[in-house]
């Protein structure tokens, strides 16, 4: 389980963010102490305290709307890093591939910048909300992720869903009125009131929806999103013909 440090992060959006931060707990669990791990589009870094046995680097660009992401490490357009090819051991690039313009030329300079047999964990949403608009470009099927991997020259890609259908749904009802209201403009009592109503419905959900995702959801096709891990072949292992989905 993720550490305590990362339990206001995850309140923010319980059902988004738990799985997501389990995936990355695991992998940053199974890097050896020492590794270079860079973290893609780190944001305010909340995954930091995972990777304290490792020499963690972040990376944004410099347009970010996140505040602590202006000190971070490497401050670049990740379609093009300042980085050598081979700098790290490790990737993690988690909900960030949905707000860059070129998907696969951001893939194949994640596969740069890894050494060979380097590994790779990234997740993208397939559903959710438009979010730090207009910089909000994609929403990604695990047919469709798959894809811009093996043509990056990553190999032994496995995609798997954050969640089932019934966390999904709870997902969508929490945020019914973050995604029915504008931005900056106060809710009409009618919408605050359906908006609490349906937060109320999105928690007695919450609650059984694991049991629910494991006895009636047998096709997941329809998760908040998916994590994918895969291997580094090399600099120019990939054909860069990959296009967005």
């Amino acid at each position: 389980m993720p550490p305590s440090a990362l339990r206001p992060f995850i309140a923010e959006s319980p059902i988004h963010r738990a799985p997501i931060a389990e995936a990355v707990a695991a992998a940053a669990a199974a890097l050896p102490p020492g590794t270079r791990v860079l973290d893609a589009g780190a944001g305010d870094a909340p995954y930091r305290p995972l990777f304290a046995h490792c020499a963690y680097v972040t990376q944004d660009w410099p347009g970010t709307v996140h505040e602590g992401a202006r000190a971070a490490d490497v401050i670049a357009d990740l379609h093009d890093l300042p980085v050598e090819d081979g700098s790290f051991d490790a990737v993690i690039c988690t909900e960030v591939l949905e707000h860059v313009a070129e998907p696969a030329r951001v893939l194949d300079e994640l596969a740069r910048v890894l050494r060979p047999g380097g590994s790779l964990l990234i997740t993208v949403p397939f559903v959710g909300g438009l979010h730090e608009e207009p910089h909000d470009h994609y929403r990604y099927t695990s047919h469709g992720l798959r894809g811009l991997l093996d043509r990056a020259g990553f190999t032994g890609v496995e995609v798997e869903p954050l969640t089932g259908y019934y966390a999904t749904l709870s997902h969508v009802l929490r945020h019914a009125a973050m995604n029915t209201t504008p931005i900056g403009v106060t809710p009409r009592p009618l919408a605050r009131l359906a908006g609490s109503l349906l937060l109320a419905l999105s928690e007695l959900l919450r609650r059984v929806a694991p049991a629910l995702d494991r006895r009636l959801d047998t096709r997941h096709a329809l998760p908040i999103g998916w994590v994918a891990r895969a291997t580094a072949a090399g600099p120019g292992a990939g054909t860069g013909t990959g296009t967005g989905v």
